[in-house]
């Protein structure tokens, strides 16, 4: 029988393995959701709000063991690890406090019109998520979609399983009932045959362009809403200031998290060009300074990437940059034929037609792009196809509003490293989104708002 395989990204060895599900059991799996699902659309509010404190508490409670198996299966810090359970916790408690806030009636009376709006689950759910934050990734779709009702057949990325099978049992230790929230062990093919499933009624992928707009596109011929997440490709803005020391730690923080594994980290820097030579220094000096190996000490920011495969796909991204003439100020190429450490490359002189501005950079390179002016700088940072947040760094007032103001992004951080909230919409645009995540709009995308007129 097929089976998909935990290995260590550092050592390779196979820390369990498990079988793949058969579309038999895919069957059975779903219609054990849909059954679950006409009970669960009956949970009290106030039932439903105690099983999601008790699982906010039981992620706190385990978040030493459940750290550990990010560590071994993608390699992340413990420091990290500890930050994705923890920030999986505080956003599961946001969504049980204030979900039915969000969710209660709405009363209106306009035009001699009275009524409400109530809302209602959709039914059962299917989500894709990727490995980078392999607890929060999860949760950030599972729990909206779940306090609202629906439930959630789940299909984490095939090197976290073990994370994946923990998700599902930590529902079930916080009392949930069995198949609220279902862990799916398929291959990626398997995913076309769930959707085309008619107990199927949302598709909530994150996933990379090609395959998110081949899922977008099957889920529309089956008349299915989805909500996409795809590439990434942040821009650092560089602006009038008086402390670019600052300046330079915070682009080094901002690219280093999760070993650069992270989607809304920054992905160019683009930099005024009274200050580019400093920047490109002292920011290459830093990142040829980082500590890697051992990801339990905390000293340490760089370690083994979660896959082989993302060293192939850097090494492209970089050759094809040098050979247009972007100039490399630090070393790279992985350290042996069939290693996952890759030694953090930074390259300037970066040009919009080099695949390390063009195309999202989720791994160990920063590209650095010179603007003689406020107006480049605006033009470079627009210039991109993929695009969600954008830091922007200086002391003019007056410029940064002016700056924020002709960006095109969904969310501006002015003096700022890029993180997300609960309580803030999750906002991307361009080619890198379909639909919202997060905030009120996080719990709205999956339900019926149903019109009642009287």
């Amino acid at each position: 029988m097929p089976k998909i395989k935990s290995i260590n990204p550092y050592n390779k060895e196979i820390n369990a393995e498990f079988d793949l599900l058969t579309k038999d059991e895919i069957n059975i799996k779903i219609t054990k959701a849909n059954n679950a699902f006409k009970s669960w659309k009956n949970v009290s509010s106030s039932d439903k709000k105690k099983l999601f404190i008790r699982l906010s508490e039981i992620l706190l409670e385990n978040k030493a063991e459940l750290a550990k198996l990010n560590v071994i299966e993608m390699w992340m810090t413990y420091k990290n690890a500890l930050s994705d359970i923890s920030k999986s916790a505080a956003w599961t408690l946001w969504f049980a406090n204030n979900f039915e806030e969000i969710l209660k009636d709405k009363e209106f009376n306009e035009w001699w019109i009275k009524g409400k709006l109530s809302y209602e689950p959709l039914w059962c759910i299917y989500s894709v998520a990727p490995w980078n934050f392999p607890f929060n990734q999860v949760f950030r779709n599972a729990v909206p979609n779940i306090i609202a009702w629906n439930v959630v057949l789940n299909k984490h990325a095939s090197n976290v399983p073990m994370v994946a099978q923990k998700i599902e049992e930590l529902f079930l230790l916080a009392w949930f009932e069995e198949w609220i929230f279902t862990n799916l062990f398929i291959s990626p093919k398997d995913t076309d045959y769930i959707i085309n499933n008619k107990l199927i009624r949302w598709t909530n992928i994150t996933w990379w362009d090609y395959a998110g707009r081949n899922i977008w596109k099957l889920a529309w011929e089956n008349l299915i809403p989805s909500l996409l997440e795809l590439w990434w490709n942040d821009p650092f803005l560089v602006l009038e200031n008086n402390d670019l020391n600052r300046i330079i730690n915070d682009a080094v923080s901002a690219r280093l998290w999760n070993c650069w594994q992270k989607c809304n980290s920054a992905k160019r820097f683009i930099v005024l060009e009274k200050y580019y030579d400093e920047f490109c220094d002292k920011f290459s000096k830093k990142m040829s300074e980082v500590k890697f190996w051992d990801p339990m000490n905390d000293e340490n920011l760089l370690w083994p990437l979660a896959k082989r495969s993302l060293v192939d796909e850097i090494e492209s991204q970089i050759d094809d940059s040098v050979n247009k003439w972007a100039i490399l100020l630090t070393w790279w190429k992985s350290i042996s034929s069939d290693s996952n450490i890759f030694p953090p490359t930074v390259l300037k002189d970066v040009k919009p037609w080099m695949k390390v501005f063009d195309e999202e950079v989720f791994w160990p390179v920063a590209p650095i792009t010179k603007a003689k002016d406020v107006e480049e700088a605006i033009y470079l940072a627009n210039n991109t196809r993929f695009w969600l947040w954008c830091s922007v760094y200086g002391d003019n007032l007056e410029e940064l509003d002016y700056v924020w103001s002709k960006i095109e992004a969904g969310n501006v951080f002015i003096n700022k490293i890029v993180t997300s909230y609960p309580f803030l919409p999750y906002w991307w645009i361009k080619d890198s989104w379909y639909w919202k995540e997060l905030w009120e709009r996080g719990l709205k995308n999956f339900v019926n708002e149903k019109v009642i007129v009287y």
